[in-house]
């Protein structure tokens, strides 16, 4: 009847909603380096956020502020040429302290969805956090080498946040490690992939 859209109307509309997705990623795996970064994550100390396999789109702030909540790359303050990946707890100015193994920040427990056993921070000595720094701990808290270790996080180690992960090809277990938590995309390891994990937001 006039007037009517074709019949392959809705598939190609359906194929396009499919594809956008893909494109996108290829487009930023295959984009300007100097923008953006994609890393393999070998260990669990980010867990269950990221997964052991998991590969990362990390984007520098461009002036901007890393947030209270962000999960960032740097370079590792403890040890040159580590890279590591870890969540900003808490910002410059900020007094950060835990109580029976919990995270406090400003005397006021934290909310941490991310964490699923909250009660596992350990303890970290009441301080403010200086000008410039942040405190940063892994989401798996009994597996991180992070902040409680080797003090604040200057801004200027800061490569960029994690964004999304691109794919993943690991099992999404490994035995605990506590260094070199972050490589770069050329070890890939298995190359299983997992599709639940395709263009999943890092929260």
């Amino acid at each position: 009847m006039p007037g009517r859209p074709p019949k392959f109307y809705k598939p190609m509309r359906t194929a396009r909603t499919v594809a956008q997705p893909i494109l996108v990623a290829l487009a930023l795996a295959l984009g300007v380096r100097t923008a953006i970064r994609i890393y393999s994550i070998p260990t669990a100390s980010m867990s269950p956020t990221l997964q052991v396999g998991d590969h990362i789109i990390v984007t520098p702030y461009h002036g901007g502020s890393p947030q209270r909540g962000d999960v960032v790359v740097f370079h590792s303050p403890a040890s040159a040429g580590d890279l590591l990946v870890k969540r900003i707890v808490a910002l410059p100015g900020d007094l950060v302290e835990t109580h029976d193994g919990r995270l406090f920040i400003a005397g006021h427990t934290a909310a941490e969805p991310y964490v699923i056993a909250p009660a596992t921070t350990g303890t970290i000595a009441s301080q403010i956090i200086p000008p410039g720094c942040f405190f940063v701990l892994g989401d798996n808290r009994a597996n991180s080498f992070d902040s409680r270790q080797w003090g604040v996080l200057p801004r200027d180690l800061v490569i960029g946040r994690a964004r999304f992960v691109l794919w993943s090809s690991g099992s999404g277990t490994m035995p605990p490690q506590a260094s070199a938590e972050v490589v770069s995309q050329r070890n890939n390891g298995s190359r299983n992939l997992h599709l639940d994990r395709l263009f999943k937001p890092i929260q």
